[in-house]
């Protein structure tokens, strides 16, 4: 089981201030010791609060809550299970907010042993399941090394701890047979890092990317010119003799609110499902759901982290839920980033600030909306959810857009912008949301 990211990757800085998103302002939820989850009106009907846009499509699905008052809700068809695609990476955000904490940061181990005078050693890297080892993480790691002395590695030995996916941050749409990928990907990944012969164009960009955050952050590093690896290994954890080396490195990675953020932005797959095998799957994920988020078992069925289908029983299984529910689990977010004191923008999409996500803004939604995308193909799925901050209170809105054909889907895709922007047209909003710079450090 995978315990738990190439080009993008996320600093802690803040667009306006020089450290973690702070979750003081308006756009963050006062629970007064705890915030309870909101509850549906009791009626089975649709409800409507307010009147909402494409009431008599069958093909939308809608519900929105104004500070989880039950007085503020208006939904249709919102009780109805519909694919959740991509929007099931809320579901894994929150599930990692609540289990690991915003804070959490994984800790790769680098034990060395000199073999010989010249600068050879023996090397154990252990990354204790970090999903986001690429280039340019591999570089710092070389760099450290070499700092201590190391010019040339014997024998490199990893653990099942240490898988190494090169693309996972510049390929975040990619669907991967394997989460984790295999142990054989991760050691040719390995020979192919560790030796300086091979470093091509990407890895030259990947090396300057290091140089520019090491200036950035005040850091003395250098990534040799020149190094290498002879062998790259396998061992289980337990067949490792840790007193065979006398040095130790430690390196932690970034918080995990910034793995979030780059799951929410680009939609990553891979990342996604990651977190999700690392907490337990899907039988630990149906605990978390009953006993946190009480959610009925019929109303949330969620097989990936990701949203991708899963076809683990010969046939597939897609991620289903009910509009409500997802705003159920909003609301869970919306408490969890407040205890973090976190800005929501810190985890979720802004669409003014995050101009590289999944989400084209034609509109300037002044910093007072952020959310999460959903989309599916086969079994077809438009999807939109997140908080809009407004005078009144943090609005949560879930939009789903389900059984269109492809020639509809531009339809769709249009009607979950307008039903976005009739939200800014009936409330007075405040630019409460911000985001977190990006690099291609993850540290």
């Amino acid at each position: 089981m995978f315990k738990g990211c190439f080009s993008i990757l996320f600093l802690v800085v803040l667009v306006t201030l020089g450290c973690a998103p702070d979750s003081s302002g308006t756009g963050q939820p006062n629970p007064g010791g705890g915030v309870d989850l909101p509850e549906r009106p009791s009626q089975q009907n649709e409800v409507f609060k307010r009147e909402l846009l494409y009431k008599n499509d069958p093909r939308v699905s809608y519900c929105e809550i104004l500070d989880n008052q039950s007085s503020s809700y208006s939904g249709m068809r919102d009780l109805s299970l519909q694919p959740l695609a991509s929007l099931s990476k809320i579901i894994t955000s929150s599930w990692v907010l609540e289990k690991l904490g915003a804070d959490f940061r994984f800790q790769s181990e680098i034990y060395f042993q000199p073999v010989s005078e010249k600068g050879v050693f023996d090397v154990y890297l252990k990354t204790n399941w970090d999903p986001v080892v690429n280039i340019e993480k591999l570089l710092y790691f070389i760099a450290l090394m070499h700092q201590k002395g190391v010019r040339q590695i014997r024998n490199l030995v990893i653990d099942e701890s240490t898988r190494i996916f090169l693309g996972v941050l510049s390929n975040p749409h990619l669907e991967l047979e394997n989460t984790p990928i295999s142990t054989g990907e991760s050691l040719d990944n390995l020979q192919l890092i560790f030796n300086s012969k091979n470093w091509a164009e990407k890895t030259k960009q990947a090396k300057a990317n290091v140089i520019a955050w090491s200036i950035k952050t005040g850091k003395s590093i250098l990534v040799p010119e020149v190094f290498s690896v002879s062998n790259v290994m396998y061992r289980k954890a337990k067949e490792i003799r840790l007193q065979d080396y006398s040095n130790k490195i430690v390196v932690p990675s970034a918080p995990v609110f910034k793995y979030l953020k780059n799951i929410n932005v680009f939609s990553n797959n891979y990342l996604a499902d990651a977190f999700f095998d690392y907490l337990g799957g899907a039988e630990a994920f149906a605990n978390f759901q009953k006993k946190n988020l009480e959610i009925l078992s019929n109303d949330l069925i969620i097989h990936t982290g990701s949203g991708l289908s899963n076809s683990s029983a010969g046939f597939r299984q897609d991620n289903l839920g009910t509009c409500f529910s997802m705003i159920r689990i909003l609301a869970f977010m919306r408490k969890k980033a407040f205890l973090a004191r976190l800005n929501l923008g810190a985890i979720l999409l802004n669409p003014n600030l995050d101009l590289d996500g999944t989400f084209d803004a034609n509109e300037t939604y002044q910093n007072a909306v952020v959310l999460k995308t959903g989309r599916l193909y086969e079994v077809p799925a438009l999807n939109l959810a997140g908080f809009v901050s407004t005078a009144e209170g943090l609005l949560s809105f879930v939009f789903l857009g389900h059984d269109f054909t492809e020639e509809e889907s531009k339809d769709i895709e249009n009607y979950r912008r307008l039903m976005l922007n009739d939200i800014f047209s009936k409330f007075s909003v405040r630019s409460d949301f911000q985001t977190i710079d990006y690099s291609s450090i993850f540290f």
